[in-house]
């Protein structure tokens, strides 16, 4: 016993661990920066809303380091990273775009968005407004949107319900295309906040100089409708060649809208909308 108590001491007194392998403690990295090019964050709490900040993630040191900055937002933001991790070599500031959001009845008010990397911590504060109210009756609004697939980064489904009808801002600032070429059917489809009465669905699919819609336009596709948890289609058109096609049909209550594209006139390629409306 005494043996081995005179073991025991002599192990603490050299610094010989006896309970395991020693863990360095991990350096807090030094020299980072990090900055945003606003002061301050206006959110609006609508789907598809393009805001947020440009997160500058710098490295003044002398020598290169792989850094991580952590990002943090209070429920019920949502950011689209929370997490940058990079190679920085010495004097180089890495710029990446942050997109901030906020649902349909986030409470409007003052709000703040934490990033930290090594000993650094930016406090960017958000102001959330209240959310517009669509004035016109049209349903589509304000809601969100979802699609089957997008053609991103350009044609989002938010392309379709953003507002803009305008055929000459295709791929620049409006308009929804799927990603999968040649593959039918495809799908675009808004759900409601609460069940709402549908009868008319306006339809704004691609006419522009450049690309027409008797050639690169929808052709054929199902309106469908979501009532009692199924899918109904509503309305059908086939062999069109107009730029808006408006569908009418007895007025049902509905949680969701969807489209359902079958082809194309441009033949087996992409569907294409710019404006999809919904309206009782």
């Amino acid at each position: 016993m005494r043996a081995r108590t005179l073991a025991l001491i002599v192990a603490v007194v050299a610094g010989i661990a006896t309970t395991g392998p020693a863990v360095a403690d991990r350096a807090v990295q030094r020299g980072l920066t990090l900055s945003a090019d606003v002061a301050q964050i206006a959110v609006t709490p609508v789907p598809c809303a393009k805001q947020g900040f440009e997160l500058r993630f710098g490295n003044t040191g002398r020598t290169a380091v792989y850094a991580d900055a952590f990002l943090d937002a209070p429920a019920p933001l949502t950011l689209s990273r929370r997490l940058v991790s990079s190679y920085l070599p010495p004097g180089y500031t890495l710029k990446v775009q942050i997109a901030v959001n906020a649902p349909r009845g986030t409470a409007p008010g003052k709000y703040s968005i934490t990033v930290k990397a090594g000993d650094q911590t930016l406090t960017l504060p958000v102001e959330v407004g209240v959310a517009p109210v669509d004035t016109t009756g049209n349903l589509a609004r304000y809601v969100p949107v979802t699609a089957s697939s997008e053609h991103l980064p350009n044609y989002p489904a938010c392309g379709a319900v953003d507002g803009d009808r305008d055929s000459e801002h295709w791929g620049k600032t409006t308009g929804w295309n799927d990603s999968t070429r040649g593959n039918f059917p495809d799908w675009l489809q808004v759900t409601f906040d609460q069940p709402q009465t549908v009868g008319r669905v306006d339809l704004y699919t691609l006419n522009s100089k450049q690309y027409p819609a008797a050639n690169y336009g929808l052709k054929d596709w199902d309106v469908q409708a979501l009532v009692n948890g199924s899918w109904q289609t509503v309305t059908q058109v086939r062999n069109n060649t107009a730029p808006l096609t408006t569908s009418t049909f007895p007025p049902l209550t509905a949680t969701a809208i969807r489209i359902l594209t079958l082809s194309s006139n441009e033949g087996l390629t992409y569907s294409r909308i710019v404006e999809l409306e919904v309206y009782q």
